[in-house]
């Protein structure tokens, strides 16, 4: 990848709260819980796996900057969903976790040397991680995601 569709692509990544946020700010309060069938999630709880994988993800990504070569492991987002009680959550805070977790990582990507994007990390289920393929998952984590609060919004819509 060259610097500068990195540099496009750590905009972006540095975006994503901005991006959370906007989109929250279109869902009513009471659209929040609604699940659009067995075993889906609700618009709370994609939140809350949002910052719970930007959690793994940072310290992911800081571990490949840190540790190139090491290991890092997989973590089972249906046993987190299910395990937790994340409806008792102020869904605030799955918000500002996501965001803090995003700036502070996005500072550390900035001020890194050109070098660094070649370190990496092996994933326990996906094998050789770079940093430059690190931050396009993350990335499109969170497009994915969006458009999963879409889809359960317009769910509830019709409900």
């Amino acid at each position: 990848m060259t610097p500068a569709a990195r540099g496009e692509l750590l905009m972006k990544y540095a975006q994503g709260p901005a991006q959370l946020k906007a989109a929250l700010a279109r869902y009513p309060k009471e659209s929040l819980e609604f699940r659009p069938g067995p075993g889906k999630w609700s618009i709370q709880d994609i939140v809350f796996h949002l910052a719970e994988s930007e959690l793994h993800g940072y310290l992911r990504g800081r571990t490949i900057i840190a540790e190139s070569g090491a290991g890092i492991q997989a973590f089972d987002q249906d046993k987190w969903a299910q395990s937790l009680d994340v409806a008792a959550q102020p869904m605030d805070e799955g918000v500002d976790l996501f965001r803090l977790l995003r700036e502070i990582m996005a500072r550390q990507l900035r001020a890194l040397p050109e070098a660094a994007w070649e370190r990496f990390a092996v994933h326990s289920e996906r094998g050789r991680i770079t940093l430059e393929r690190w931050l396009e998952i993350y990335v499109g984590h969170l497009d994915t995601h969006l458009g999963q609060l879409e889809r359960t919004y317009q769910a509830f819509s019709k409900n």
